[in-house]
């Protein structure tokens, strides 16, 4: 699976990922699965990932809410994820154990863009990226249009899935419509292979309508 992005000469480059957990072997082992990819910055603590976000331009973050010095506790990761909604432009994806998926689901809610069970799967991994990349250039090529931020009303309480269905099928459809279905275009201006666009496409039953 291959991310880019299109600079301004028209070369690509690969996103910038932020890895934030403080365990060092876990985070080994994710930054191994990506590196391919991404661009990676690791941080172990708060105070790491501000100084990374303030000194780099990070598409996403993917995010431990347990970090030190208060590790048996979501406030770290919180105050990371809040700095980051208030100030940067990057999606934030969350880690997270059983006993604070709750947590999770109010920080999507505050507006964090997925969240990960642990422990996790390389496979989910990669396709929460994939989703979070789509919305990132997405929505920086309609601020180009003057669209500050992509909207949709979906409910939190009906759980993950009917949300992440929700967003991508929004998102999708918005470019779609605006590109006048123009598939390659679309494909370019989400920042993935036509192939996963068609999949969408068809998992989402998207069609043109005469209204269009």
């Amino acid at each position: 699976m291959q991310f880019c992005e299109n600079t301004m000469d028209g070369q690509q480059l690969m996103p910038t990922l932020l890895l934030v957990e403080d365990d060092i072997a876990l985070r080994k082992q994710i930054r191994f699965s990506l590196e391919e990819d991404f661009t990676i910055l690791e941080a172990g603590t708060r105070s790491e990932a501000i100084d990374l976000l303030k000194a780099n331009s990070i598409d996403v973050v993917i995010l431990d809410l347990g970090l030190p010095p208060t590790e048996g506790t979501p406030e770290e990761g919180l105050l990371v994820l809040t700095s980051i909604l208030n100030h940067y432009a990057s999606k934030v994806i969350i880690l997270t154990g059983q006993k604070t998926e709750g947590v999770a689901l109010e920080a999507i809610r505050s507006g964090a863009f997925d969240y990960l069970l642990k422990p996790v799967s390389t496979e989910k991994i990669l396709f929460s990226l994939e989703r979070a990349i789509i919305f990132k250039n997405a929505e920086d090529e309609l601020e180009k249009q003057g669209i500050k931020k992509i909207s949709f009303d979906i409910e939190v309480g009906k759980g993950l899935q009917p949300l992440r269905d929700e967003a991508d099928k929004h998102v999708i459809l918005k470019v779609l419509k605006d590109t006048n279905f123009n598939i390659n275009q679309a494909a370019k201006i989400l920042g993935v292979k036509r192939e996963s666009l068609y999949y969408f496409i068809n998992k989402f039953g998207l069609k043109r309508t005469h209204e269009d």
